[in-house]
């Protein structure tokens, strides 16, 4: 691809995907506060697990409520490569993602003909299983305290947190150019109606599968850099209210639109932190304010009406349509 085509296809996507990667990359480098880059270190983390569980559900409405399953489960995974086989980052936390994965073609091989709250709870049950297994077999993950001891990503906060930034902006344009892909369009028409995409001669089983497994993977990636950025592992990565968290995030954020989590993930994490001033009273705050968003704006903040009735905001937040699609067949 010459370097015109691809800078003719960056054009298309969302702007304001770009103002937030330029503005998270260029603060820490400029204020210098270790404190504000750890904030926002996190804030990338759950911006990956964000747009992670978007191109699952999405572009397919097929709700992931055990996520947390992917997320903890890579974590422990690249920790016990880490601390027993003292395989490095490097190493241990791609092999972590890559076991989400294959997870993700197992479970979702397996949850193929469930569809609304039927699938919802089996995800869910999967997260609960690994949730209490971390305890069962404590001699490998630790049980309450988890694994501890990992090795860092790097030397210090702000190489790590340039690092995982970099690979934040890796997947946030992977997953924008999937979505615009032959691949996302047959998501989009799973979505829509199911019956008519098979019946137009899609496979729709193959599709649902790949994004289950490419929804794991990342997250999986995201999970193995949290527990080498923490340096420690535990069972919180494996519980029901992070799979809840994640699912908030994307979904205020504007599911089905890859920006939308992005700007969910950073923007309500950062809240999250800033709200540490009142501590006593934070996570009733914090609760009330992500229902009132709820309230406010149920599509999701990028998806709201006046934001697609006008075409300014539409291309800042949403990018350019694309004057022809791929098609369904081939």
């Amino acid at each position: 691809m010459g370097l015109r085509k691809l800078l003719s296809r960056l054009f298309i996507y969302p702007p304001a995907g770009f103002v937030i990667l330029a503005g998270l990359g260029i603060y820490p480098a400029v204020s210098g506060n270790i404190l504000h880059v750890e904030i926002l270190l996190l804030a990338v983390i759950y911006a990956i697990f964000a747009m992670s569980w978007d191109i699952l559900t999405g572009y397919t409405h097929e709700v992931n409520f055990g996520f947390a399953f992917f997320i903890g489960g890579a974590g422990y995974l690249s920790g016990a490569c880490n601390v027993f086989l003292a395989f490095p980052p490097a190493l241990s936390i791609p092999l972590a993602a890559l076991g989400a994965g294959v997870a993700g073609v197992l479970i979702g091989y397996l949850t193929l003909r469930l569809k609304g709250p039927y699938f919802s709870m089996a995800t869910l049950a999967f997260a609960g299983i690994l949730y209490k297994l971390s305890f069962i077999l404590y001699k490998i993950t630790g049980g309450e305290e988890g694994i501890s001891g990992l090795q860092s990503l790097s030397s210090g906060p702000m190489t790590d947190f340039y690092l995982i930034w970099s690979v934040m902006v890796a997947i946030y344009f992977f997953l924008l150019f999937y979505s615009r892909s032959k691949h996302g369009t047959i998501l989009k028409a799973i979505r829509a109606d199911e019956d008519v995409a098979q019946s137009s001669g899609i496979n729709t089983a193959y599709y649902k599968v790949e994004a289950f497994a490419l929804s794991g993977l990342l997250a999986g990636i995201g999970g193995g850099l949290y527990a080498h950025a923490q340096m420690h592992i535990g069972p919180a990565m494996l519980s029901g209210s992070l799979s809840v968290l994640v699912v908030l995030l994307a979904m205020i954020g504007g599911m089905g639109t890859i920006v939308g989590p992005l700007l969910g993930g950073i923007l309500l994490s950062i809240l999250n932190e800033a709200l540490r001033v009142v501590e006593v009273y934070r996570i009733v705050i914090y609760t009330g304010l992500l229902i009132v968003f709820i309230y406010l704006a149920p599509q999701g903040f990028v998806n709201l009406e006046f934001v697609r009735q006008s075409p300014w905001l539409k291309r800042f937040f949403l990018g350019k349509e694309e004057s022809h699609g791929p098609s369904f067949r081939g």
